[in-house]
Formats: structure tokens, C-alpha cells, sequence
């Protein structure tokens, strides 16, 4: 009795189901299905670009370090740089009122970020850059002045959006004792220390 009961009951539930529309799936269908492999489109690891976030501070750090490395610090005491002034620590020439003889590096490295972040509202005075070209061309201001740059090709470029490479690598000539212009390849490496960061490192 319980067995008829038992076939009775589950004859009514599917013919309530045909009738409502609810399909049973086919268990061995589905698990067919699922056993079949999915094709992979394979990825040219070779084309694909990460782009570099660029980060101020570290950036920043990076620039300050690299002027110390070329500029020196000639164990703390005055000297007379190319241009013919008196200068001291990481490149600061002697203002009118400083009589320093000698400082220790952390004084140097105070009057270096004066002298760089100077260089940073000079150039914010005159163009609007942001990130790596603004760094980049702070450097250059640092180095040449912001006269230099104001009469430039060099900021012209910028200004109309042009690549700056060849233009940029121009700056690495001074007037030696006879008054003849000369490559320094000291400075141009500099030059492409500048590129390097207002193209955000490029390799």
C-alpha cells in the first residue's frame, strides 16, 4: 500500500511540473557539460603596458639625492664653482649676509631643499606643471635659472605640448676661460637625468 501511495504521489508531482513548465535537467547532460574544457585565448604578456604611478615624495627624494651625487659636497667647505661663485654644501651659492667656512652635510642638505623648493615656485611663477614634468623642469630651473628657462625653445616645446628630447640634450655646453663653447658630457647626462624623469622614467 505504502509503495502504490509512494508511486502515486510522485506520478502526480510530474505531471504538475509538465504542467507548470519546469523541465528536470538532465543530470548526465549537465555533468557532461561541465566537463568539457574551456578554450583560453592565450595573452601576449609582450603587449601589455603597466603604467608607473608616479609618487611625489619618493620622486621628490630621488631628485634631491641625485643633485647631492653630482653637485658634491666637497667635505663641507667653501669653493668657487664653474660659473665663478663662491659656493658650499650640495651647489648653494653664498648669498650676500651668509659667512659660512664650513657646515656639516645635514646643514647642506637644509640649504639644498631651500635652494630646490625655490626652484619649484619659481617655475610654478612662470608654468603649470604637475607630477614628473614639473620636477624635472624644476631641476633644470635649479640648475640653469629661471631666465634660462623663460627664454628658452625649451619651455616654447613645452608649452605647445612638442616633445622635448632633442631640445632638452642642447643644454650641455658652458663658455670655457676663452670664451668657445664646449660639450660637457657631465652635463649631459644631467640633460638626460631631466628627460628621464619629465618622461616619467622612460626606458
Amino acid at each position: 500500500m505504502k509503495q502504490s501511495l509512494h508511486l502515486i504521489l510522485v506520478t502526480e508531482l510530474v505531471v504538475l511540473l509538465n504542467m507548470s513548465g519546469i523541465t528536470i535537467p538532465n543530470e548526465n547532460k549537465k555533468d557532461s557539460e561541465e566537463k568539457k574544457e574551456k578554450k583560453l585565448i592565450p595573452v601576449d604578456h609582450s603587449r601589455i603596458k603597466i603604467r608607473k604611478i608616479f609618487n611625489w615624495e619618493e620622486e621628490y627624494e630621488k631628485t634631491i639625492e641625485f643633485i647631492k651625487k653630482h653637485e658634491g659636497f666637497a667635505n663641507g667647505k667653501v669653493y668657487v664653482c664653474a660659473g665663478g661663485y663662491k659656493t658650499i654644501g650640495y651647489g648653494h651659492k653664498l648669498l650676500p649676509g651668509e659667512n659660512y667656512t664650513q657646515i656639516t652635510e645635514k646643514q647642506a642638505d637644509s640649504l639644498l631643499r631651500i635652494d630646490f623648493n625655490k626652484a619649484l615656485k619659481a617655475l610654478d611663477r612662470n608654468i603649470k606643471l604637475q607630477g614628473a614634468q614639473r620636477l624635472a623642469m624644476a631641476h633644470f630651473v635649479f640648475a640653469k635659472g629661471i631666465g634660462s628657462f623663460n627664454r628658452s625653445t625649451l619651455k616654447k616645446k613645452i608649452l605647445n605640448k612638442q616633445p622635448i628630447d632633442d631640445e632638452i640634450v642642447r643644454w650641455c655646453y658652458y663658455t670655457n676661460s676663452k670664451g668657445e663653447k664646449v660639450k660637457s658630457d657631465y652635463l649631459l647626462k644631467i640633460r638626460k637625468w631631466e628627460l628621464e624623469m619629465y618622461n616619467f622614467r622612460r626606458s
